[in-house]
């Protein structure tokens, strides 16, 4: 019997993919899907459960299926039982002939500034994702106060909703832009961390990522099992200001990335790891 999921009609010209890592049942997410749906057309795929934490986790040994929601909303939203990433790569190139214009991931609960937190964010990865396959993506994340978000963990509830409004509206506002002039020169990923208290005015600043680390993500329970026990991220080293102090002075963090991993190579270096290779 076949059970592929009906997809809508192909749409016309360019169109957004959005996903995030909260899963397809995040407050945040209609919101955004209702503003970016207002510039061009947005089919939206979210993970089936929330994923994060997961990077660009992609399910290789998993058969993720769509299913498709029936909701009242702007564009046709899916969710996947995969993950983030899975979302972006399925987006991409399972669903119609011509792949997105740009991928869009978020809004986040939570921030994602720092470098611990942006390594390990899906809503960061399944931008990755969409840079690995040759779409512009944007990573849209919101901090929340620490009471705010403890809350949201165990009750669920949608208690939050001017600050996802408004979230939105931001976010509305710089994809228009990267889908009218493009990312910022030299980038392949735009990380967007917002303040708790965002608005539509709050100020915007192009940022770098500050470097952060943290320690151990468990502790050991009882029975000799780990359980996820998270202490916080640190600084490391210090220098000119970065996505968390832009947050920290209440203001809209947007920081350009580029994948270039590759250290400086110096001929001391070339030296001593070259030597009697055969040059």
């Amino acid at each position: 019997m076949n059970t592929a999921v009906h997809l809508p009609e192909h749409p016309r010209g360019e169109w957004v993919l959005v996903t995030n890592d909260d899963g397809v049942d995040s407050p945040a997410l209609r919101p955004l899907l209702t503003e970016i749906s207002e510039l061009c057309p947005v089919v939206g795929i979210a993970p089936a459960q929330e994923f994060s934490w997961t990077s660009k986790t992609l399910s290789r040994f998993a058969r993720p299926r769509l299913e498709r929601q029936d909701e009242d909303l702007p564009c046709p939203l899916f969710s996947l039982d995969g993950s983030p990433a899975d979302c972006a790569n399925v987006g991409v190139h399972c669903l119609y002939s011509n792949p997105p214009s740009l991928v869009v991931s978020g809004m986040n609960v939570g921030a994602n500034a720092g470098l611990a937190f942006l390594l390990s964010s899906g809503t960061v990865g399944a931008a990755v994702e969409g840079m690995l396959s040759g779409v512009p993506s944007i990573a849209f994340s919101v901090q929340l106060r620490a009471q705010d978000y403890a809350r949201w963990r165990t009750e669920r509830e949608d208690f939050l909703e001017s600050t996802w409004k408004n979230g939105a509206a931001v976010s509305g506002q710089i994809t228009a832009e990267v889908l009218t002039h493009g990312l910022p020169a030299g980038s392949s990923v735009l990380s967007v961390n917002m303040p708790p208290d965002i608005q539509i005015s709050t100020p915007r600043c192009l940022t770098r990522v500050t470097p952060t680390s943290y320690g151990s993500f468990f502790r050991q329970c009882d029975d000799g099992s780990f359980e996820h026990h998270y202490n916080g991220y640190r600084r490391v080293g210090s220098g000119e200001d970065g996505d968390i102090e832009v947050l920290e002075r209440g203001q809209v963090a947007m920081t350009p990335l580029r994948f270039d991993l590759t250290a400086p190579i110096d001929s001391a270096d070339q030296a001593r790891f070259e030597t009697g290779s055969g040059r």
